[in-house]
C-alpha cells in the first residue's frame, strides 16, 4: 500500500509539470510563430528584416548624382523613407521643419526624422547623404519583415507590430489552456476531500471507500479521513453498545422493582384494613406514600426508556390541533393549583409537521408538568408554539424559582437533579425524557431563566422524510 502511495504524484511534482508544459507550450508557438514568417518570407509575401537598410544603402549612389531641382524620387526603392532638407543643414545635425524641402514621410515621423529621434519599439536609423548641389536628403529605416506589396504597406498596420500581437494573444492562450487543465486536476482532488467531509458530516461511517486521490498529499489525507471513519465508527459503535447495555440494565432494574414494591404496597394495604393504634397507622400511611411515590418512579423511568428506544412511526400533525390538544393538557395541570395558563401559537395556517405525535406530546407535557409543579399559587405558565428558521419551538415558561444551575448545565441527562428548590421529584428524567424525543427529531432542549425557568424543545421541519 505504501509503495501505491509513493508512486502517486506530489503537489510540487504537479507544479514543476505545469511550468514545463507551459513552457514548451510557449516555446512550440514561438517556434511556430517565427517559422510562419520564414514561409511568409520565402512565398514572397514578405520582405526580409534588412530590406528596408539594404534600400537605403543603394539609394545612396543614386542619391549622389541628383540634386533639389532635379530629384527623382521614383528613383529611389519604395522602401526608401526620406526627406530633403536645404544647404544650411549639416549631416547629423537636427533640422525643423522650415528646412525641409520635400519628403515622403509624415507626422510624427518626420518630427523624428528632423530631430533623429528613434522610438522605443522598432528604432529608426539614418543616413544623411549629400546631393551634388549641397542638399542633404536625410533617409530613415528600421529593421522588420514587411509586406512586399505597397499597396499591402499602405493598407494594412505594421505587419511586426500584429504579428507580436498574434504570438501574445497565443501565448496567453496557452498558458489558459495548460493553466485550465491543471486546476482541473486540482479541482478533482479537492472535489474527493470535499465529498469526504460531507460524507463524515453525515454521519455515514460504514459506507464506500472514500475513495484515492492522484496526488500524494492529498491521497495521505484520505487515507486519514479514513482512518478517522472507521475510529468513529469504532467508537460510536461501543457507545451504542454502551447504551444498550445501560437501557437494558435500566429496563431490567425497572422491572424487577416491581414484584418487592407490589409485594410492598400489598402488604401495607392488609395492614392498613386492620385496626391499628394511630403510631403505627401513622407508619403504614407512610409506607402507601412512599410506595406510591417509587411506583411513579418507575413509571416515569420505563416512559423514559421506551422513549429512548421507540421506533414509532412518524405521522403528519395539524400543528394548530396539536397546539390547542398542549393548550388542554397545561389548563388540566394548573387549574387544580389556581395557575393560570396562557397559550401563543404563530403556525402558519394549514400548516403540518411530520413527528412521532406520542413521543413529541408526551415530551411537551413533561415540561408543561415541572412548568405547573413549580409555578406559584397565583402565577402563570406560558406555551408558546411557533416555526423559526426551519425548526419548530415548543417553549414551556413559568414564574417559578428557576433551574439551579446544575439542571441549567446538564440538564436533560439521565438521574441528573437540582437542588431543593427545584427538584422535580422525578430524578430528573422529564428533563431526560424531552431531550431523547426532541434528538430523536433532529432538534435540541435548550434550558435558561428568565424571570422563572424556561424550557424549549426545537425539532426540526423535516425531521423525518
Amino acid at each position: 500500500m505504501e509503495k501505491r502511495i509513493n508512486s502517486r504524484k506530489t503537489l510540487s511534482g504537479l507544479l514543476i509539470g505545469y511550468l514545463v508544459r507551459t513552457g514548451l507550450g510557449c516555446l512550440a508557438v514561438c517556434a511556430l510563430w517565427f517559422g510562419l514568417i520564414l514561409i511568409l518570407i520565402t512565398a514572397g509575401v514578405l520582405l526580409p528584416a534588412n530590406s528596408a537598410a539594404t534600400a537605403a544603402l543603394e539609394a545612396e549612389d543614386v542619391l549622389s548624382t541628383m540634386s533639389a531641382d532635379h530629384f527623382d524620387a521614383d528613383a529611389l526603392s519604395p522602401l526608401c523613407r526620406w526627406v530633403l532638407l536645404d544647404t544650411t543643414v549639416s549631416p547629423g545635425r537636427i533640422a525643423s521643419h522650415d528646412q525641409v524641402l520635400g519628403s515622403n514621410i509624415g507626422g510624427r515621423d518626420l518630427d523624428r526624422a528632423l530631430q533623429l529621434d528613434s522610438p522605443v519599439i522598432r528604432p529608426f536609423y539614418y543616413r544623411d547623404v549629400r546631393l551634388i548641389d549641397g542638399t542633404l536628403c536625410r533617409l530613415q529605416y528600421s529593421f522588420g519583415a514587411t509586406y512586399a506589396d505597397p499597396e499591402l504597406r499602405r493598407v494594412l498596420p505594421d505587419f511586426e507590430l500584429c504579428w507580436l500581437g498574434i504570438l501574445l494573444v497565443l501565448l496567453a492562450v496557452t498558458v489558459l489552456l495548460s493553466t485550465r487543465y491543471t486546476v482541473a486536476l486540482l479541482r478533482q482532488e479537492t472535489d474527493l476531500l470535499t465529498n469526504a467531509c460531507r460524507t463524515l458530516a453525515g454521519g455515514d461511517l460504514s459506507g464506500d471507500s472514500l475513495g484515492h486521490a492522484r496526488l500524494r498529499e492529498f491521497d495521505q489525507a484520505l487515507r486519514t479521513m479514513e482512518g478517522l471513519r472507521q475510529e468513529l465508527a469504532g467508537s460510536l459503535k461501543c457507545q451504542w453498545v454502551m447504551e444498550q447495555q445501560r437501557s437494558e440494565r435500566l429496563a431490567a432494574l425497572a422491572h424487577d422493582l416491581k414484584t418487592p414494591l407490589a409485594i410492598v404496597r400489598g402488604n401495607a394495604e392488609l395492614l392498613a384494613e386492620d385496626f391499628l393504634p394511630d403510631a403505627q397507622r401513622s407508619f403504614v400511611d407512610a409506607i402507601l406514600r412512599g410506595a406510591d411515590r417509587a411506583g411513579q418512579y418507575l413509571a416515569a423511568l420505563r416512559s423514559a426508556i421506551q422513549a429512548e428506544h421507540s421506533t414509532s412511526a412518524p405521522e403528519p400533525i395539524d400543528a394548530a390541533a396539536f397546539a390547542a390538544s398542549l393548550a388542554d393538557t397545561g389548563t388540566a395541570l394548573c387549574a387544580p393549583r389556581g395557575i393560570s395558563f396562557r397559550m401563543q401559537t404563530d403556525f402558519p395556517e394549514g400548516f403540518r409537521l411530520r413527528a412521532q405525535r406520542q413521543n413529541l406530546g408526551r415530551a411537551v407535557e413533561n415540561l408543561l408538568a415541572n412548568a405547573a409543579r413549580f409555578a406559584p399559587e397565583d402565577g402563570h405558565v406560558t406555551l408558546t408554539c411557533r416555526v423559526e428558521d426551519g425548526f419548530v419551538l415548543f417553549a414551556v415558561q413559568d414564574d417559578g424559582p428557576g433551574f439551579p444551575p446544575e439542571v441549567l448545565s446538564r440538564g436533560g441527562q439521565l438521574l441528573q437533579t437540582g437542588d431543593a428548590s427545584r427538584s422535580d421529584g422525578h430524578q430528573g428524567l422529564g428533563l431526560f425524557l424531552a431531550r431523547t424525543v426532541v434528538e430523536a427529531h433532529g432538534g435540541s432542549l435548550h434550558l435558561e431563566n428568565a424571570g422563572g425557568a424556561l424550557a424549549v424543545l426545537r425539532i426540526r421541519q423535516n425531521a423525518f422524510p
